[in-house]
């Protein structure tokens, strides 16, 4: 039976933002409408700005470097190498809008900015 639902398109995933009961590997027929994204004057929805997201990347993340983190606050949701496993294992865990980023490999040369 067909249904609605909304998802979001973040760093090559399609997510949808609510939990879908599908068998593992079963296929779907998508069909695709695309909404504007609203611009923050416009949404009666508060920000996200991801503070606690970014604060808990600007501590020593030493043990992720190279690795995909899911971020939910300031807990680490997952890690991973493969973002589509650490976006799964978010999914699993219950974390509707998790915050994805990559940690950087440590190079030994800092950045200076030029």
């Amino acid at each position: 039976m067909p249904r609605e639902l909304e998802a979001v398109y973040e760093h090559g995933v399609l997510r949808p933002l609510e939990p879908l009961s599908l068998a593992e590997h079963q296929r779907v027929r998508l069909t695709l409408e695309e909404k504007p994204a609203r611009l923050s004057w416009e949404s009666s929805e508060l920000i996200r700005e991801r503070r606690e997201e970014l604060q808990w990347l600007a501590k020593d993340v030493g043990p992720y470097a190279g690795e995909w983190v899911a971020l939910d606050g300031s807990r680490l949701v997952a890690h991973g190498t493969k973002l589509a496993d650490v976006s799964a294992a978010a999914t699993v865990a219950g974390v509707l809008e998790p915050f994805f980023a990559r940690v950087p490999r440590e190079t030994g040369v800092p950045f200076g900015g030029w």
